[in-house]
């Protein structure tokens, strides 16, 4: 009896949530979030955290289409659309993004001129990144391929002694063991929900955003999952921050209650915790280069981030700034875990 009640009082806490989802996204208009491409720019450094090592630095410059699910309606734009997979069911929104980064990862001492063979690898990546994203206003599917160049052509080496040059500190000496170039490509999937977004009262809302995806490349090829929860004042109608990493290009807003695109409202103040954990395969800032001799360190098959942060939105600005704590990379890293922050300003228009 008690299990049948159970269930019976699953059952109607689901349809409730169903039939609220359903209603929002029936009477909630769109017209003002499906015109608004968003233009984004990252920046993450350990510098946040006092220490200058490992992924020691990150940006990514991006943006994010408007909604363009008329595009593809006809001729070949229609075969195109039709070919890529998860992203191509016919309801939602669609848009397509591109972005252009580059990471820096660097050993724990930079002063040394033949760094510890112990230590991760210098190593720089600079990348461009084509995204398509399918989306309800409850599901997200983001398809990403990045295609890039690892090694002293991807300009690391220059981009952080002309950086230190510039804040007068001292140059890193071991650049001449980094990665050798090579040519890498990402294929990248992930799927988010906005599960549960509830009104507190008429301004404060909380909603949870659960993630799982995959990486599969020379590159990076992993599986992960993970999941964000915000609090806040106006929360955004989006699928939560994301970091610097492949498939996260910003995110426009999908409904016009976003006080990016709202006409009653242009202000918004969240918080968040956040935690993502990676099932690795393979990770070319460790593992080495693929087809050729270089540095390269033991990796963990397991790799966590755990994250917090805060999020200001003015008009159609908004600025955020996230903390990670990410565990051990690799089995012979002496930190306990790795430290940056992450910090993006975006403008829908």
């Amino acid at each position: 009896m008690s299990r049948s009640l159970t269930a019976a009082a699953l059952g109607a806490v689901m349809a409730v949530f169903s039939a609220g989802v359903q209603a929002a996204d029936a009477v909630a208009p769109t017209e003002r979030a499906r015109s608004s491409p968003v233009f984004t720019i990252y920046i993450e450094n350990d510098a946040f955290s006092g220490t200058d090592q490992h992924y020691t630095n990150g940006v990514k410059l991006s943006w994010l289409s408007a909604d363009l699910v008329d595009w593809g309606q006809t001729g070949w734009r229609k075969t195109v659309v039709d070919i890529l997979p998860f992203v191509n069911r016919p309801q939602g929104q669609k848009n397509v993004g591109f972005a252009f980064g580059q990471n820096i990862y660097t050993p724990r001492d930079t002063r040394a001129r033949n760094p510890d063979p112990a230590d991760r690898p210098y190593a720089g990546w600079s990348y461009l990144e084509l995204a398509f994203v399918s989306k309800t206003p409850s599901i997200a599917d983001t398809l990403s391929f990045q295609v890039g160049i690892i090694g002293p052509h991807s300009l690391a080496e220059d981009a952080q002694r002309t950086w230190h040059q510039l804040i007068d500190i001292q140059r890193p000496r071991g650049w001449d063991y980094q990665l050798r170039d090579e040519m890498g490509v990402n294929v990248v999937y992930e799927r988010r929900w906005r599960m549960y977004g509830r009104a507190l009262s008429q301004t404060i809302g909380i909603d949870f955003v659960p993630h799982a995806g995959a990486s599969l490349g020379n590159v990076q090829t992993y599986a992960n999952a993970g999941g964000t929860v915000r609090l806040g004042f106006n929360l955004p109608s989006d699928f939560g921050v994301q970091l610097a990493r492949p498939g996260s290009l910003g995110g426009t807003p999908t409904d016009d209650l976003d006080p990016r695109v709202a006409m009653d409202r242009n202000f918004s103040f969240f918080v968040f915790g956040a935690g993502d954990g990676r099932a690795v395969g393979r990770d070319i800032f460790l593992d080495g280069n693929t087809f050729r001799d270089s540095r390269s360190v033991d990796k963990r098959p397991f790799v966590a981030d755990l994250s917090a942060g805060a999020g200001l939105i003015a008009g159609r600005w908004q600025l955020t700034y996230t903390q990670v704590w990410r565990s051990r990379e690799f089995r012979s890293q002496r930190e306990a875990r790795n430290n940056f922050g992450s910090f993006s300003i975006s403008r829908a228009y």
